[in-house]
């Protein structure tokens, strides 16, 4: 049988680098010729230290070019080297991730002819609150004109993010499908071993004190000020709770200040531990997530918080709100109707974070009946079958149709 030749193009980190190393894991190297090309100027401490294992699933190709900013001249040059890496492998498929690499990938392919291109945006753009105005236009007629003339397909990570599209005008309905993220279900530690591993007793946080925490970089799209601000307020209410940020990031100092100016009594309960490397399977270690994000494509966190078992308090946005499910309490579910594994709240209103919190904390689900939840919707196999399909120019859309809103259905095969 005759390989596929995928060439995946990659420029920004975090869940989107998290995406790719999973697909690029999953993919059958019987069936599929990868070659990653990925830009070297944010790489994370995450993506270095994978760097080994893929070079045995993939051909590594590094471009220094491919960078955040606008900038024409790193812009012309990544499209240069792209474009000659395309025209050397000669692929049959381009799937390209995020926006930066969604412009010089998907130009690149038009321009070498590649047959079938793909693209993932992990969040569009112009969902981001922080553009607005003329910046807002430009990117959604960018998104437009490559959707419709350099894009066979764009996997959406979430139906929200899809119905973002399908809003601003980007292109046909049948030009975008929805595969959620998915993630491997690997063993994670007990909360227990998690606890021990995180050195807790250190902290001053006791074994059956309730722990509320997040695993995020502490920067704007993530909004850890709301989450300081409502640890802040549950403390003064629950005594006995923990806040614990696991991650770093440019408002840190900005969080570690606030929290200091609201007196001991919080400041002893609540810890920034920094950047981890197990931070996926440590999460184990709470007994809720707290994620207070101001956008989000498909969040990995919530999905690994779910797999280790952990309910989840989050904002009520796009990606978000298609992995907490706040229905029924899994202990009077009925059947077809799926079980409670968190609450969400608007974006911003500490008040009601507050109260999600409390209530959360007051009566949450069993940690089977979430784990529940992510073996039903969000398993990696899922997703990286899916999407190989489309590779393989397997096109099947009466499958598509059954995964609406979200409800990501197992397929009986």
């Amino acid at each position: 049988m005759r390989k596929t030749k995928v060439v995946m193009v990659l420029e920004s980190q975090g869940g989107t680098r998290r995406h790719v190393v999973d697909l690029i894991r999953g993919l059958d190297a019987e069936r599929f010729d990868v070659t990653l090309i990925y830009g070297t100027s944010r790489l994370d401490a995450s993506f270095i230290e994978d760097l080994p294992e893929l070079r045995r699933h993939a051909r590594m190709i590094p471009c220094d070019a491919l960078v955040r900013n606008i900038s024409p001249r790193h812009e012309l040059a990544a499209l240069r080297q792209v474009r000659s890496a395309i025209r050397e492998i000669r692929p049959d498929v381009v799937h390209c991730h995020s926006s930066k690499a969604g412009i010089i990938g998907r130009l690149a392919a038009r321009l070498e002819r590649v047959p079938r291109v793909f693209y993932t945006p992990h969040a569009y753009s112009f969902m981001a609150p922080e553009f607005s105005g003329k910046k807002r236009v430009v990117f959604t007629a960018l998104e437009r004109w490559f959707s419709r003339h350099a894009t066979t397909l764009t996997f959406n990570v979430s139906a929200g993010e899809k119905r973002a599209a399908l809003a601003a005008g980007l292109d046909r309905a049948d030009k975008f499908r929805v595969i959620v993220n998915g993630v491997p279900d690997v063993p994670v530690p007990s909360r227990e071993e998690a606890r021990a591993a995180l050195e807790f007793a250190e902290l001053g946080i006791s074994d059956g004190a309730p722990v509320v925490g997040v695993t995020a970089r502490l920067v704007e799209q993530k909004d850890p000020m709301t989450f300081a601000r409502i640890a802040a307020e549950v403390i003064r209410q629950r005594p006995d709770a923990h806040f614990v940020y696991m991650g770093d990031g440019p408002l840190e100092s900005d969080v570690r200040e606030y929290w200091r100016g609201c007196g001991e009594d919080v400041a002893s309960h609540t810890h920034v531990i920094g950047y981890r490397a197990d931070a996926d399977i440590m999460v184990a270690a709470f007994d809720l997530y707290l994620l207070t994000s101001l956008y989000e494509g498909m969040p990995y966190s919530l999905i690994e918080s779910l797999r280790a078992g952990v309910p989840a308090v989050a904002t009520d946005v796009v990606g978000n709100n298609e992995v907490v499910r706040p229905g029924a309490d899994g202990r009077t579910a009925r059947a077809g109707q799926e079980a409670r594994n968190g609450s969400l709240f608007p974006v911003g209103d500490v008040e009601a974070g507050v109260a999600a919190v409390a209530g959360m904390l007051d009566n949450p689900p069993s940690r089977d009946t979430v784990r529940e939840t992510f073996l039903r919707r969000f398993l990696a196999s899922q997703m990286v079958r899916d999407i190989a399909r489309h590779y393989r120019g397997e096109l099947l859309p009466s499958e598509a149709e059954l995964r609406s809103e979200g409800a990501i259905k197992e397929v009986r095969r």
